[in-house]
């Protein structure tokens, strides 16, 4: 059985020839690109569940083709299909945090070895199928919860910890970023993706946490209206 659908965008040839070789060889079903565009129209059509993307292409950099997917409304269905970037520049660190924000899960440095991008796609992969579960689970139990219980009319709850919450994981978060970018050679590949992993979940709860305390302050002011 296909253990999922590739998509590898990138210009090189020779690298899509080896990408078809390694990812077919362990069960994917795999799909190429050599432009952005090419990669976009290939990506809406047969929907993959994920994308490796190169950093430097002919019509796109790797900003504005996350970007692009974010914010066209045509591509809606591939919204969260997880991204994994390929580059050899080791001066993206703005670059990159933009493109956490707009839907990046991970990057690679160039040169990196086959089992090691095979891995992060298994990971991505896995990571974000379970996070599809749990949404549909946790979907289904709110309903439920709503058919069953009255409806909650507490006043919310005065919540003073986001901000330390927030510093504890933006500095998590940036650690990481800075242990991996600076000390790449001297970790082993398991350490890598852990760091990748953390430093990915530590983003978004400062995003969470972002758009909580907003959520909270906007009920507090219309409390105060009332």
């Amino acid at each position: 059985m296909e253990k999922g659908k590739v998509l590898l965008i990138d210009d090189n040839l020779d690298m899509l020839l080896i990408g078809q070789k390694i990812f077919t060889r362990v069960g994917y079903k795999f799909i190429s690109a050599r432009t952005g565009q090419e990669g976009l129209e290939k990506a809406k059509h047969e929907v993959p569940d994920v994308i490796i993307l190169d950093y430097m292409l002919p019509d796109f950099s790797g900003t504005q083709f996350i970007k692009e997917i974010a914010e066209n409304e045509a591509l809606e269905k591939i919204k969260n299909t997880p991204i994994v970037m390929l580059t050899a520049r080791t001066n993206l660190i703005e670059d990159l945090e933009t493109c956490f924000d707009f839907g990046l899960r991970a990057y690679l440095l160039k040169p990196f070895g086959h089992r090691e991008l095979v891995n992060i796609v298994d990971n991505v992969i896995r990571i974000e199928r379970r996070r599809r579960s749990s949404k549909a689970a946790k979907g289904s139990e709110t309903r439920q919860g709503k058919e069953s219980a009255p409806q909650d009319r507490t006043e919310p709850v005065d919540v003073k910890w986001f901000e330390d919450i927030r510093i504890a994981a933006g500095t998590i978060s940036t650690l990481c970023r800075d242990l991996h970018l600076h000390e790449n050679e001297n970790l082993s590949e398991e350490q890598i993706l852990m760091l990748q992993a953390i430093h990915r979940s530590s983003h978004i709860l400062v995003q969470a946490i972002d758009r909580k305390a907003m959520q909270h302050n906007e009920l507090k002011s219309k409390s105060l209206l009332f």
